[in-house]
């Protein structure tokens, strides 16, 4: 309803009827939106419950070509949001962050009337676009801009609208190199557990973050369908893989005290809101969680991603083997749990005394 009443008042400010509510016009709603300063919650989590909502009561026509006149800008955006969902099997979230940072690439080299240059799409223009878009943003923002041009690239090489790839002359976005994962002590796990003793949800969440290395996502998705009490085990679901892990005692007990106390719900989320509406957790809400009671407990803020680090390292150090952590993860390739080897060689070397140093 909040949504809806923003679009409403949108609408009646662009001076447009329900009769031209399309995807173009859903789409401009969306970036205006964004632009604001303080982004309202609804626009993220909502904008697909409208969607529907906006089809069923015959407001939206699926594959609606608008029936109107539209500039080239805006076909060419809707032609790559089209690319991006059926050619790259994009998210529809994916998406929106893509135009959102790179929707204005295609403005700069747009004439008054919306008509686009595409021959004055080369490097130069991308690189100074990237600088000047990312200028408020931080590192791992600009990183998200430099993607979503290089993805706009791409489509308008693949479609015939530029003749050869300036991509290799993009710059890149400076300390986006890859760090060692960086792990919680078991210090820092017993003092979030200790400001959430009165807090079953918070307690339950956090301990099986740091004990199966679920990622926000997963934990935020999870069922009651998805935990089978008679063998024992969780279903995790996430990066459009399934896989199964085996449920630890002190996890269990923590489901069950949760489990016993959980609120009715919209649906059937293990996880879920406190406050109306009660359902589903989003992964940004589980890992406001884990930095909140960081907060409280006084210590270096935490988020939920290193809660996952952890369980990964503490399978290590615990002697057991990659093959074991990358189940764990759920990770497809071994080389991406590697980099879990990698810590536990550094803490290794950090114990090894050096030779001719021996003490007496």
């Amino acid at each position: 309803m909040n949504l809806l009443a923003r679009l409403s008042l949108w609408m009646h400010a662009e001076g447009t009827g329900v009769d031209e509510i399309g995807q173009t016009l859903l789409d401009r709603f969306v970036v205006s939106e964004r632009s604001r300063t303080v982004v309202a919650g609804s626009v993220t989590t909502c904008m697909g419950t409208m969607r529907r909502f906006l089809m069923a009561a015959g407001y939206l026509v699926v594959n609606d070509s608008e029936g109107r006149a539209v500039t080239e800008a805006q076909s060419a955006l809707s032609a790559w949001r089209a690319w991006m969902r059926d050619e790259r099997g994009l998210l529809e979230k994916t998406i929106d962050a893509r135009c959102y940072y790179g929707a204005g690439l295609v403005e700069v080299v747009s004439t008054a009337d919306g008509i686009v240059e595409w021959f004055r799409l080369d490097a130069a223009v991308v690189n100074a676009y990237v600088a000047e878009r990312g200028r408020p943003y931080g590192v791992v923002t600009r990183a998200h801009i430099v993607d979503a041009a290089r993805c706009l690239l791409r489509w308008a090489l693949n479609t015939g609208r530029i003749g050869r790839d300036p991509t290799a002359g993009v710059l890149k976005p400076p300390g986006t190199r890859r760090t060692l994962p960086r792990g919680v002590s078991a210090e820092q796990v017993a003092a979030l557990l200790s400001v959430c003793a009165i807090g079953a949800r918070d307690r339950a969440l956090v301990t099986i973050l740091v004990r199966l290395g679920l990622r926000a996502g997963e934990a935020a998705r999870l069922t009651l369908d998805d935990i089978d009490w008679t063998a024992g085990v969780l279903k995790v679901s996430g990066k459009g893989r399934e896989h199964t892990l085996p449920i630890p005692v002190d996890v269990g007990e923590a489901l069950e005290v949760w489990l016993r106390v959980r609120p009715a719900a919209l649906d059937r989320g293990v996880f879920v809101r406190m406050k109306a509406p009660r359902r589903m957790m989003t992964p940004s809400g589980v890992s406001g969680i884990i930095a909140r009671l960081s907060d409280l407990a006084g210590i270096d803020q935490i988020y939920a991603h290193r809660l996952r680090h952890t369980a990964a390292m503490d399978v290590l150090a615990a002697g057991g083997t990659l093959t074991e952590a990358k189940e764990l993860l759920g990770h497809v390739y071994t080389v991406t749990t590697m980099a879990y080897a990698k810590v536990d060689l550094v803490s290794l070397r950090a114990l090894v005394v050096p030779f001719g140093q021996v003490p007496r």
